[in-house]
């Protein structure tokens, strides 16, 4: 497969490499350097599977939005030391974003663009060698970027210039063709919970507990399932299965080492263009019906239900709460919508507001992550009481995951309907919500719904 394309970004990079490096010592800190250019669009994801050498690599893909993304040959950016125990790791990302975006040289119809990954709890230190290449948060500059919307597509060649780099390192071509696809067939899998059903009845009384005692208001519990196949998990199919079967949704993957984290994700923690923010609380759910009557009543009882909209008001108002000093106004429809999707329906309240001129994505995160819909309220006790009770450290699932441009423009999405893939094993994460009058063996089925997409994804077929 062709990707034909010309090698002018990066002989623009080498070009200007010297100004971007004398301004790096002038400013005694690292310069953005991108060139781009248009090209011919290119399957994403077989870019993003078949390049394995180009690492970190990302693949962010919309599919009802034709929107595409995929960063390789990640260089890691560098992070303000910590300097005060309140500074967070969403807010040292931003901070760096924004100094490192002030004085870019850009050539090319591209703004720079950076990725970023945040762990659900950065402030969890419990070590898991699942997770221990991804730590507890990346930003990361792509040094060859590809970008589309539609029919329109741009390729760029990025660095950050360091003083004193005089001769640039590790700043690769983009590869000339991608080898061709292997072929793939239904695989069986080995499944290992490591929170039996046992278990997850007590950490639900646990938690129930706590909630009866007036330390929580609402805390979200995960499970986890390990897989086993005899052959390597195919990636590409992985990924084209969740498109397919998800359109709605946003498909990501990183990889970093011999580990992917990949998954399609219903929810958007903040997108931000020209000023305005978007987001949306997303939290209460039910399995799809088996039958398109029993599917309705399904989505009646969703939008009838005490808990579930109890438990999806307590994450409307901590949205509010934390968006409002970020914004001049906000707009926050007062009843929920059902968004289904393959496997659940969810109840949803889409938030967007008018930012503070000079607020960024990243700003935005700093304030949203982790939201209760995936951690509780209040968000302190909830986040001991998982570190405390949870027995697997969740990594970057429930985590943040995202772009952002120098203008600070961007999205990030909650890193959910996701899992580690590692060679022939993998590790696979749901969670549910649980409030006052929640049943351990509906969230049970609850989560087992969540499971859904990556397991039909892994098993290929």
């Amino acid at each position: 497969m062709s990707c034909r394309l010309l090698d002018t970004p990066l002989a623009a990079l080498l070009d200007r490499w010297p100004l971007a490096e004398r301004q790096a010592r002038a400013y005694a800190r690292p310069v953005v350097l991108s060139c781009s250019e248009p090209c011919e669009p290119i399957d994403p994801v077989a870019l993003f599977a078949r390049t394995t050498s180009l690492l970190p690599r990302v693949l962010w893909l919309v599919p009802e939005r034709a929107e595409a993304l995929v960063g390789l040959a990640g260089q890691r950016l560098p992070l303000p030391s910590v300097t005060s125990a309140d500074r967070s790791l969403p807010d040292r990302l931003a901070s760096a974003w924004r100094v490192l975006a002030q004085d870019v040289l850009a050539e090319g119809p591209l703004p720079p663009l950076a990725v970023t990954g945040i762990a659900f709890d950065p402030a969890d230190e419990r070590p898991d060698p699942w997770w221990h290449p991804f730590g507890r948060g990346q930003l990361l500059l792509p040094r060859l970027l590809y970008r589309q919307r539609g029919a329109l597509a741009y390729r760029a060649v990025q660095a950050a210039v360091f003083p004193g780099a005089r001769e640039p390192r590790l700043v690769p071509d983009w590869p000339t063709s991608l080898p061709p696809a292997s072929s793939t067939a239904p695989r069986s899998l080995v499944q290992h919970e490591l929170i039996e059903l046992d278990a997850w009845r007590h950490l639900i009384q646990d938690a129930l507990a706590a909630i009866a005692a007036g330390n929580l208001h609402k805390v979200v519990l995960a499970r986890v399932r390990e897989l086993a196949a005899a052959d390597p998990f195919p990636l590409e199919q992985a990924l084209r299965t969740l498109a397919a079967r998800y359109p709605s949704c946003t498909v990501f993957a990183i990889g970093i080492g011999e580990t992917v984290f990949l998954g399609a994700s219903p929810e958007r923690l903040a997108r931000v263009a020209h000023g305005t923010v978007a987001t949306v609380a997303l939290a209460g759910s039910r399995p799809r019906g088996n039958s398109p009557e029993q599917d309705r009543c399904t989505a009646e009882e969703l939008r009838r239900s005490d808990k579930d909209r109890h438990e999806h008001a307590l994450v409307v108002e901590a949205i509010r709460a934390a968006l409002a000093p970020l914004c001049t106004s906000l707009r926050v429809p007062e009843e929920p919508a059902i968004v289904s999707m393959a496997n659940v329906h969810h109840l949803a309240t889409p938030i967007d507001g008018v930012l503070h001129e000079g607020a960024s994505v990243l700003d935005v995160v700093a304030r949203l992550h982790p939201t209760p819909a995936v951690g509780g309220t209040p968000r302190p006790a909830a986040l001991a009481f998982i570190r405390q009770h949870e027995p697997v450290p969740r990594g970057w699932y429930a985590g943040a995951l995202g772009w952002v441009e120098a203008s600070g423009d961007g999205e990030l999405v909650v890193g959910l309907r996701s899992g580690l893939v590692r060679g022939r094993q993998a590790r696979l994460y749901a969670g549910c919500g649980i409030v006052a009058d929640s049943d351990p063996a509906a969230e049970w089925a609850e989560a087992e719904a969540k499971f859904r997409p990556m397991l039909e994804a892994l098993a290929g077929g």
